[in-house]
Parts: structure tokens; C-alpha cells; sequence
């Protein structure tokens, strides 16, 4: 007999899963911002904070904003990596999801022009994190909850909030991908793996495989419509679900071998691990061999800090159901064990005691989860003793540290219902919004729909809601169609002594005005495409006015490191545009060459002389 389920649980392990990779992404985007910190977010850098608050408006806001020193930014990127931490380790949770928000949306607010749809996921999913229990498995603040919650299941508006949040990155990417190429075309794939300054590993292999990525182009924009739809099916809810998350988890693979768009494959493969059904994770998650035997932890009643590491390992190892916590001096014969040894004791079934290291690579050798540890653990012999007596020996500082940053809790705190009414306000208005960024409803992939053309407005007062909370997304990559023209920067200069040189890569000699292996001045997969976004769209002809801050970084960082005539005088901003022959074409388009800007870095009234322009004459004849 067929069941229904309910399609909007979620499973509180599932969701920590995704809690502990967004802890894990937001570390890495640090990490890939890291070297290009003082350039973005910094008053002497490409984006300085007058630029960034006119850009943005009034509704906006970011810590990064109280000062434009380069200091002041990396101060707040380490206090995102230790939130992130928390996150990720799930100390203190609740604080570290709302300093996470907090943190990103500053930083998303100080240099908008490199953000892509990955970034907006991410900031969304830390929102509606803040209205969910994730810290409730696999953390921390878990092993220092006395009265768990044993059921899995969880059904709350923070969790329908946030698999709507999910599946609306797919399903209105579909309604916006309405051009010919995703639709009657097919050709959709064929653009997208055609623009090399995005294409990398087995783009090049297969992009004029017609026989195979036209069926494909199908296939992407059929599963992002049906597949949230499926997600929400209350029949065959968990075969559904695992469905759902397996052709999505593929395609973003698919997107991670072929295509270079930064961190968003992997948040998008983060997200949907909400996916997954509870069904599922109890298999993933049955112990792979039983426990047999029981454990008991003996620890110094007066450390405060050693009893916690005590409930700490037993949860975190999978012990916590056999294991047994007492105080040594309840014992009278491990009481003076561990006041000779200075140290805690663990007893095993047949009676054995175990001190120092020792007892920490045995309690592996029992755990379920973490029984592979045991053997290299075990290497480590006495400096491992020497680790855990300069542990001993500071518990009295590390008490201070955890009785303020993990403290004991009755029960993990429950989402009140006010709370859960705020979050179905937001999921409803966000959904409102979603449905706002679809340009027509009339014609639906080739198919006239009955509906009204009209786009559906939105309320100017949930505008600005929206927009100080930093809620922005629209789902709209490769929409209405891919690029169908591959673009590149070609960036000459001219030095005092009238050198060439190449001003994108920051290097001496005439630069190649040719399509280029490595697009951007961090040719690396995750590190250029905060550059390409930043160039694109200075290459907008609305952001024309910012061309010149790029323009004056350039010169500034060029002639801080070079004297006299290896100073540099001016330079030009051309684009290449390479139009992507239609498929089977037989002659390729020709390249166009547009002049974007010129820059004169001593002296602005001698821009006619366009030095550059004519040396570029002189030596490539155009």
C-alpha cells in the first residue's frame, strides 16, 4: 500500500552535514579572497569604500566600511574564519550562523562586482540557518546537551524556507533560461563549453559533440523544471528525493570537470545535502560493526574542563551509549591512580586501565566511527603523552575558555513559534521575489502558457527589506541563453622609456594581443574568477565610470616597485570578442577589437597623444 510523506521534513543530521560545509566553504572563499585582500577591499585597491557605498545606495550597509585600511579588512576576514570555524565545529552555533551572516553580507556589500550566484546561496543559506536547530548533530554544542532530542525528523518553516531556497536555484533558473538555445536550438551546452575564458579540463574534448550535448541541453533545462517538483513528492518520498539529489549532485560535477565558475558547484552540492531523507542517513550512519563492549572514563572531579573532553570524545567517537563518566575520586582504587599518574583513566570491559595516550588511542580502537585513527594515533607514542600532559597542565585556562564558549545545556534550544513565523514571512516574500525575475509567463520554452506576459512586480517595501538584509538572488546563469562570443582583455601599456608592456599580468614585453591560455592576472581555477567578474563588468557600458579606479591601481602598484624609465606612462583597455561559430559552421565570425578606455598615469591632458595606440600600429600593423 502506497504512503504519503510529509515532503517538507527535513532530517537534523542532514542539515548539519550542510552547516558543516558551509562552515568549510566560507573558510576557502577566505582563503581564495586572501590574496587579493588590499586590491578589493581597501582604499588603495581597484574598489575604494566612497566608490562602494555610491555604487550601492543608502539601503545598504558592511562593517567593512568603518575603515578603508587594508588592516582593518583583515582583521574582520579572521574574525569570519573563527565564526566559520564554530560553524563548521558547531560551537556555540547559533552566535556563530548569526556573526557568519553578519561577516558575509559585509563582504559581499563591500565589492559587489565580484559576486556570482554561488555567493548569494551561500549568504541565503546562512540566513535560513538562523532559523533552524543545525547545531543539534555533529557539533560540539551536541555533546554538551544532556537531553537530546532523539527524534531526526523536523518539520519547521525554517525547513520548508530553506528546500524552497534550494530548489528555487533550479527551477526559476529554468523559467529564465527562455532562449532558443536551451529550447528549439538545443545548443545551449554547445555555447556554454565554447567560451574558453570559462571552459576548463573536458570542456575542449566534447564541446562540438552534437550528437551528445543536445540531448543534454534538454536534459539540464527538463531536470531543473520536474526535479524541484519531484523533490516535493510525497509519494515515493525517499526513492524521490535520492533521485533528485543524485541528478543534481551529477550535474554540478559535470560543471566542476568542465566548466571554471568558482566555489558554486560546491555550495550548490552543500545545499543539497538537505536533501537527503532521513531513510537514508540512518543506513549512511548505522554503526559498520557493533559495539561490544563497555567503556568507562574516569576524570578529576575538580577539572571542569576534563569531564567536558570526556563527553566530547564519547560523542563524537559514537561511544556515548556504552560508555559510562565518573568521577575518579568516587573509585578507590583509580582515585589514587589518577592522582599518582596525573592523569585520566579509561577502563575496559575486562577490567584493563589505561592511562595518558594510551587510553586515548584505545577509546579509537572501540569507536565505530573513528577506529582508523587508532593505528597512526598510536605512532606517535611519546610525544603524544608529551601532548596530552601540556594539555594537563593548561586545563585550567582551556576550563575558562570552554566554560564561556561550551557551556552545558539541558536541551539544544527549540525554534519558538514567533521565530518560525518570521521565517514563513521571509520564505514567502523571498518566493515572491523569485517569481519576479521571470521576464514573461506567456511563452514558456517555446510553449504559450495562457498566462499574462507581464513580469509579476514586487512591493517596494519588501525591496528594501530584501536589500538590507542583502537577500539578492536571481537564478540566471547561462539565462536566457550562454554568451555566444568569447571575450578577452588585452591591457598594453608604455613605460617612460617607451617599453611595452603587459598591464593585465603586471610583466615587461609587448603583450600578446591574442587569445590568451590565462585570461586574468591569477590564472589559477579558483582564483581568477574574482578577477573576471571584476573585469567584466568594469567592461559594462553602466560601469564605464569605474575604469578609471581600476586604471589609477594599476599605475600606483606599477610604479611603486620601478624607477625612472620602467615607470609606467599610460596604457589602453581593449576587448576582444571572438563570436562562437553556430554549430558545423564552416568559417569562423571575425574577432571585433573595442577600445574601452585610456588611461595616462602622469599626466591626464596628454591622453590624445595615445602613445600606446600608435606603438601598437608600429608593431602589430592594425
Amino acid at each position: 500500500m502506497l504512503s504519503l510523506r510529509n515532503p517538507f521534513v527535513v532530517d537534523l543530521r542532514a542539515i548539519a552535514l550542510m552547516r558543516m560545509g558551509i562552515g568549510a566553504l566560507i573558510l576557502a572563499d577566505l582563503l581564495i579572497r586572501a590574496p587579493d585582500l588590499a586590491v578589493f577591499l581597501s582604499d588603495s585597491g581597484v574598489w575604494p569604500r566612497d566608490v562602494s557605498m555610491a555604487y550601492l545606495g543608502s539601503e545598504r550597509w558592511s562593517l567593512y566600511w568603518i575603515s578603508g585600511h587594508w588592516l582593518w579588512s583583515l582583521l574582520l576576514f579572521l574574525c569570519a574564519g573563527f565564526f566559520a570555524i564554530c560553524l563548521l565545529c558547531g560551537m556555540r552555533t547559533r552566535l556563530a550562523t548569526l556573526m557568519s551572516f553578519i561577516l558575509l553580507a559585509s563582504l559581499h556589500n563591500r565589492a559587489p562586482l565580484l559576486l556570482q550566484g554561488g555567493d548569494n546561496l551561500l549568504l541565503m543559506l546562512l540566513f535560513w540557518g538562523l532559523f533552524l536547530p543545525w547545531g543539534e548533530r555533529f557539533s560540539f554544542d551536541a555533546a554538551m546537551t544532556r537531553e537530546p532530542r532523539y527524534q531526526n525528523r523536523l518539520f519547521s518553516a525554517g525547513g520548508v524556507a530553506l528546500l524552497l531556497q534550494i530548489m528555487s536555484v533550479y527551477f526559476f533558473s529554468a523559467f529564465l533560461k527562455n532562449g532558443a538555445a536551451w529550447g528549439s536550438e538545443g545548443t545551449g551546452i554547445y555555447y556554454a563549453l565554447s567560451n574558453k575564458q570559462f571552459t576548463i579540463g573536458l570542456a575542449s574534448f566534447w564541446n562540438d559533440w552534437l550528437w551528445l550535448n543536445k540531448p543534454l541541453t534538454h536534459y539540464v533545462w527538463w531536470l531543473e523544471l520536474v526535479g524541484p517538483l519531484l523533490a516535493f513528492s510525497p509519494l515515493f518520498f525517499t526513492q524521490a528525493r535520492l533521485l533528485v539529489f543524485f541528478c543534481f549532485v551529477t550535474l554540478e560535477i559535470g560543471f566542476l570537470f568542465n566548466l571554471s565558475v568558482g566555489l558554486f558547484p560546491f555550495i550548490s552540492i552543500v545545499s543539497l545535502l538537505a536533501l537527503l531523507p532521513t531513510a537514508a542517513l540512518d543506513r549512511v550512519f548505522a554503526p559498520r560493526r557493533p559495539v561490544s563492549s563497555s567503556l568507562v572514563m574516569y576524570y578529576d572531579r575538580d577539572c571542569g574542563f576534563c569531564v567536558k573532553t570526556c563527553y566530547w570524545l564519547a560523542y563524537l567517537l559514537g561511544l556515548k551509549s556504552v560508555t559510562s563518566i565518573q568521577p575518579a575520586q568516587d573509585h578507590p582504587e583509580v582515585g589514587p591512580l589518577l592522582e599518582r599518574e596525573f592523569s585520566w583513566v579509561l577502563e575496559t570491559a575486562d577490567g584493563s586501565r589505561y592511562l595518558r595516550w594510551q587510553a586515548i588511542v584505545v577509546l579509537l580502537q572501540h569507536s565505530p566511527r573513528a577506529a582508523w585513527l587508532a593505528r597512526p594515533l598510536s605512532l606517535l607514542g611519546g610525544a603524544g603523552d608529551r601532548l596530552y600532559h601540556w594539555i594537563g597542565n593548561h586545563r585550567r585556562q582551556f576550563g575558562r575558555v570552554t566554560a564561556l564558549a561550551l557551556p552545558w545545556r539541558e536541551r539544544y534550544p527549540r525554534q519558538g513559534w514567533v521565530l518560525q513565523g518570521v521565517a514563513a514571512l521571509f520564505a514567502g516574500g523571498i518566493l515572491w521575489w523569485n517569481i519576479s525575475t521571470i521576464p514573461q509567463w506567456d511563452y514558456i520554452h517555446g510553449v504559450h502558457t495562457g498566462l499574462p506576459s507581464s513580469r509579476v512586480s514586487y512591493p517596494e517595501t519588501l525591496r528594501t527589506v530584501k536589500n538590507v538584509l542583502r537577500l539578492d538572488q536571481k537564478w540566471n546563469m547561462f539565462a536566457p541563453y550562454p554568451d555566444r562570443s568569447d571575450d578577452w582583455y588585452f591591457i598594453p601599456g608604455i613605460t617612460v622609456g617607451g617599453d611595452m608592456v603587459d598591464v593585465l599580468r603586471q610583466k615587461d614585453g609587448m603583450p600578446d594581443w591574442g587569445q590568451p591560455d590565462d585570461y586574468y592576472p591569477r590564472p589559477a581555477f579558483l582564483l581568477d574568477y574574482r578577477w573576471r567578474k571584476y573585469l567584466t563588468r568594469i567592461g559594462y557600458r553602466s560601469n564605464s565610470r569605474y575604469r578609471g579606479e581600476y586604471g589609477s591601481w594599476v599605475c600606483r602598484t606599477w610604479n611603486e616597485s620601478r624607477r625612472g624609465e620602467q615607470r609606467l606612462e599610460a596604457f589602453n583597455i581593449y576587448l576582444f570578442r571572438k563570436p562562437t561559430p553556430a554549430p558545423g559552421a564552416a568559417d569562423e565570425p571575425p574577432t571585433r577589437r573595442i577600445r574601452l578606455w585610456r588611461h595616462h598615469c602622469l599626466d591626464a591632458d596628454r591622453l590624445g597623444e595615445d602613445r600606446v595606440e600608435k606603438r601598437l600600429a608600429q608593431e602589430s600593423g592594425w
